[in-house]
């Protein structure tokens, strides 16, 4: 489309005349309007080039702007910020732009900064720029900004609509102060949607799940977005079934779905291992002809992945027009979680040469890769790669993969060593993997050392003691295995039991190791024995 009209364009001569009700036409030259066009990074860069060569960038105060929001939506927000930096004067639309942009890449404080940048300049904020903000400090969870926002609202004396008061509603919500966020939502006279669907997500930030459903019931109008809040609240909090259950009354209703509903939708089904229902959801995407944006794209990615289907995840990631690190790291994590580690290098490969810089999420799915498939001096190469070439700093998550992946070889001495350089304390992962690794390769004393580091961080865990009394019992180590066992018994300790999903004619089924109380458990060891 735009991108093949791009290349035969001298455009700084083309103009397009628009009608208009003045004498005068407007001429809009076509740059500008192929600008509102583009759906695609590529096609962007070419007509950004085009802006520089033929003086269009400079030649209307508001072409900055517009570049850079078509830059904000293809989430490219490092060459929407070369743009910014060159202005000498920035409006306020184009502060709104930016602040915005770097709220939605993950970069709050970034947007802070930015509207700080802006009061300075001497501009006024407008309705926007407060909406934007908000978001930021709710992304920061930082109450005491937002009150500063606030104030700064009433002292202009801006007059607050709806998406100022929700979002002052989400900012206090989501920061802890369900107070201050039901003092704003009680400022309605009558019932608004939108605050409401405000609070409800407000609620299930904080876990107060009966409440959001509470107020839901008890709303007499409910839109596309109150079930969304619903579904995404639900999922959330790790009720993925009834997340499923809002959805189907959605549909029942005859409401139709947004890319929130269908992205939390597939999350719930990726949780659950709800392959039918995925797949529906993918079908009905493709039947209403909705844009595969990047985050509905890696949900289905995702989802793929996790009910077992990786060559349909690696199809619909092939042909997702645009892919972000998310979704590079979905895939590559897919792989990873299905023992493909060759796979995911030559996807790590191709994530580089495509311009995509991996992070921290990538290098864990990287290193677990490693870790499955024992591929020691790969996942050293690729520690070093993470430390020495992206400076990223490794995580706590990264150093158990790490001592997971030596652990599993049997070098111990290194896991330790690798262990005792850890410039943060060691979670229950990093000494749960090193217990583990002493399990297999039967090593006491350092066994012995990782559950007392264990015990210190986790001691209530029954899980921990059962691994430890596994290790002294392959070790011989009778009496030590009784006093943990009468311990967990006498402090009534819980263990975490293995749980699996499957799906049966859309009905879906929760096992769990040693549990005896499914409904149709006589037919399942009926089966069972006659299989023996």
């Amino acid at each position: 489309m735009a991108s093949s009209l791009v290349h035969h364009l001298p455009v700084e001569h083309k103009i397009l005349q628009l009608p208009s009700s003045s004498s005068r036409a407007k001429k809009i030259p076509t740059t500008v309007l192929l600008l509102q066009l583009c759906h695609y990074f590529q096609e962007i860069r070419q007509l950004h080039a085009q802006f520089v060569t033929s003086g269009l960038i400079h030649r209307h105060h508001l072409n900055p702007g517009r570049l850079i929001e078509s830059y904000v939506s293809v989430n490219q927000i490092y060459d929407a910020l070369s743009v910014f930096n060159t202005l000498p004067s920035p409006d306020v639309f184009t502060y709104n732009t930016i602040i915005r942009g770097l709220t939605l890449s993950n970069r709050p404080y970034d947007s802070l900064l930015l509207y700080h940048q802006l009061l300075l300049s001497g501009l006024i904020p407008d309705n926007y720029s407060y909406t934007f903000v908000l978001k930021a400090c709710s992304r920061l969870k930082s109450v005491s900004v937002g009150k500063q926002v606030h104030a700064q609202i009433i002292k202009d004396a801006t007059c607050p609509d709806t998406h100022i008061h929700s979002s002052l509603i989400h900012m206090y919500a989501n920061s802890g102060s369900i107070g201050s966020a039901e003092r704003v939502l009680s400022e309605f006279s009558q019932e608004n949607v939108v605050a409401n669907n405000s609070m409800i997500a407000g609620y299930f930030s904080q876990g107060l799940v009966q409440v959001a459903q509470q107020v839901f019931e008890n709303m007499t109008a409910k839109d596309t977005a109150s079930w969304s809040a619903m579904i995404t609240g639900y999922t959330k909090n790790g009720r993925y079934t009834e997340a499923l259950i809002i959805l189907r009354e959605m549909m029942d209703s005859q409401v139709p779905l947004n890319e929130s509903t269908l992205v939390s939708s597939l999350s719930a089904c990726s949780h659950l291992g709800a392959f039918n229902l995925g797949r529906w959801i993918h079908a009905y995407i493709n039947r209403i002809g909705a844009k595969v944006s990047v985050t509905l794209g890696t949900s289905l990615v995702d989802m793929y992945a996790n009910c077992g289907c990786i060559q349909s995840s690696y199809k619909v990631f092939r042909n997702m027009p645009q892919k972000d690190v998310v979704a590079w790291g979905a895939i590559i994590s897919g792989f990873a979680i299905h023992g493909q580690a060759a796979k995911c290098f030559h996807l790590f490969d191709e994530m580089i040469a495509s311009g995509t810089l991996p992070n921290e999420v990538i290098f864990v799915a990287i290193l677990s890769a490693c870790s499955h498939g024992g591929y020691v001096e790969l996942g050293n190469y690729y520690f070093n790669q993470l430390v020495f070439c992206y400076r990223i700093r490794p995580t706590v998550e990264h150093y158990g993969c790490m001592v997971d992946l030596l652990g599993r070889a049997g070098r111990l001495a290194e896991a330790e060593e690798l262990i005792s350089s850890m410039p943060e304390e060691p979670n229950a992962v990093v000494w749960g993997a090193l217990l583990g690794a002493c399990r297999m390769h039967k090593d006491l004393r350092r066994g012995e050392w990782a559950f007392k580091q264990l015990v210190k961080l986790e001691p209530t865990s029954g899980d921990r003691y059962k691994l430890a009394g596994h290790l002294f019992a392959d070790m011989g180590e009778k009496e030590r295995v009784d006093e943990i066992r009468k311990l967990v018994k006498d402090e009534n300790l819980e263990m975490t039991c293995g749980s699996s999903f499957i799906e049966v004619d859309g009905v879906i089924h929760r096992f769990v190791a040693g549990d005896i109380d499914h409904i149709r458990s006589q037919d399942i060891y009926g089966m069972l024995e006659g299989i023996n």
